[in-house]
This record gives C-alpha cells, structure tokens and sequence, in this order.
C-alpha cells in the first residue's frame, strides 16, 4: 500500500511528464529537425519513392507518418519548408509524450511515485545526448515500441508483442532484440516452454521476417554499402573517441547496475547480461557513437540503478497478474 506522500505527488505526476515530453521535444526539433529542412524533405520524398539507399530505404514508418501529418498541416501552414517542422515536431511530441508515459507505468510496477519520478528525469538526461544526426527521430520511435513491448508483457498481455514487432520493423530492424528481453521475462516468469511463451517467439519471428522481405520484395533488395566492415573499421579507427562518450554516458549506470545486481531478479539480471550481445551486435552492425541507439538498453539500466541510487528494492513481478 502506497504512502500518502506517493499518493499525493501521483496526482501531480501527469505535469512531470508533460514538462520532459516538452523538453525532449523542443531540443530534437532544435537540434535534429530545424538545422537542414530542404534535406531532410529530400530524404523523406526519396523514401517514399523508393529511390533512397539501404538500409534507411526499409525504414518507411517515419516517412509515412511524416507524410501523413503534413498532408493535414499543410492546409493551413501553406510553406512546405514550415509545414515539416511543425508536422515533424506534433509527430516528435506525441513520441515523448508516450515514452514519459509509459516509462512511468513501467516504473510504477517496480517502485514508489517518487521513484519513478527519478527514474523518467533520468532518462530525460540521457535522450539529447545521443543526438547525431538530421534524421534520427526514429531511435525515439523505437524506444516507444521498446517501452510499449515491456508493458505488454509485465501486464500478462504479450500477446500482442507480435505485433509491436510488425510494425516496428517498419521503423528499425532493431525491434527484434525484444524477443531477448521477452524470453529473460520468461525465464524470470518460469514459463519459457510454455504454450504461449513460444507461440509469441514463433509469431514475432515470423512478424519480423514477413515484413522485412516484404519491404525489400517492394522497393527492391538495394545493396547496403554500409557494411560490416566499414562499421567495424570505423568503431576501430575512433575508438578512443567512442569510448569517452560511453565512459561518459553509460559506465555509470553500468556500475550502479552491478551493485545492485544481486538484489535484482532474474529478468533483470539476464537482461543486464544480454545487452552484452545487444553491444556486440551493435559493434558489427552500426557506428557506436550514434548511441541513440542504445536507447532501449536504458529500460534496464535505469530500473536497475534506481536501487542503488535510492535504496528502495524493486517490488519485482509482486503486483503483476498471473495467467
């Protein structure tokens, strides 16, 4: 039962989330939308052409909801140049807005509204830091299908993972390492050969592989040049670089992970274990300074730091309803 002081600063929690949902917001608008519009318009009209490279070729749900926001914005906002940003930025906002929201309820599962407060002004810090690009809201998108995945299956209702990877693949191929985190929640749960568990694994798989061969059935199978090895070479060459930039984003989360990892239970301390393939793969498959994309790891870290930064242990899977 929750204290009176969570009780009272839980009617207060929706104003935290709209205040981060505006800052995120604002600062990707500043720093990723606004700086080269003409060129980011050529992308998005390429996309949806079919006549840009792989793989940001397959990557269509963004340019389809750009698209679509700007089909409406456009009949008032009449300069094209205007009509994107504010589409982008309506779009961007709804994404944050989701994100803070539903970190919160992810949290709420585990620990105390003050807590969780922490928890979603944490990830707040780390969101602007991954910043890179000109087109990157789609590291944000796949954090919000990351989050919405997590809640799926903490609420009994991972059913519908299958589908969060349908139409996450659209966004990023990264959506498939949910299934790792899913099955450390299976694990965790006791239940990893049970009907369901693998009937969610085999749907999800085959979610991922129809709509991926169907993208490149559809625009075409363009050879990616952004290779292995040029991605290996490249975390190579700037290593000393990269690795201040994780010392400085990651370690320390890294560290009060593993001071808590005892006390933590079993879903989180394989998925801690896991986001060491997650590295590895990222290593092999994308630059490692464009740590956006690491994103969706910060659903197990931060959970995990809380304790140590807190005090308070996790109520782990206590209050989650049993199938």
């Amino acid at each position: 039962m929750e204290s009176p002081e969570n009780n009272s600063s839980s009617k207060y929690v929706f104003f935290l989330i709209l205040l981060l949902t505006m800052i995120s917001s604002q600062i990707i608008s500043d720093r990723t939308i606004q700086p080269n519009v003409p060129k980011r318009m050529n992308i998005q009209d390429s996309i949806l052409a079919g006549q840009y490279e792989a793989p940001y070729q397959y990557r269509i749900l963004k340019s389809l909801l750009g698209e679509f926001t700007e089909y409406f914005v456009s009949k008032v906002v009449h300069d094209p140049v205007k009509s994107h940003v504010i589409s982008f930025h309506i779009i961007i906002f709804i994404v944050f807005l989701g994100i803070f929201y539903l970190m919160y309820i992810y949290l709420k599962l585990f620990f105390s509204v003050n807590v969780c407060m922490i928890g979603m002004l944490l990830l707040q810090i780390v969101i602007p830091l991954g910043i890179t690009s000109i087109w990157e809201e789609g590291d944000y998108i796949t954090l919000l299908f990351y989050l919405i995945g997590f809640n799926l299956m903490f609420r009994s209702k991972e059913y519908l993972i299958p589908v969060v990877v349908l139409i996450g693949v659209l966004n990023r191929d990264q959506i498939i390492y949910i299934l790792a985190f899913y099955v450390a929640f299976l694990i965790g749960d006791k239940r990893l050969f049970s009907k369901k568990g693998i009937a969610v694994i085999l749907l999800s798989l085959t979610a991922y592989f129809i709509t991926y061969y169907s993208m490149r059935l559809y625009f075409g199978f363009k050879i990616n040049h952004y290779v292995t090895e040029i991605q290996t070479s490249t975390n190579i060459d700037h290593w000393v670089a990269i690795l201040g930039l994780w010392v400085e984003q990651v370690f320390v989360f890294v560290i009060l992970c593993i001071i808590s990892y005892k006390k933590s239970s079993t879903f989180f301390r394989l998925s801690l274990l896991s986001l060491i393939l997650y590295v590895v793969i990222f290593f092999f498959n994308s630059i490692l300074s464009q740590v956006a994309k690491i994103l969706p790891a910060y659903l197990i870290l931060i959970p995990m730091s809380l304790q140590t930064l807190t005090g308070e242990k996790m109520k782990y899977f206590n209050n989650i309803k049993k199938e």
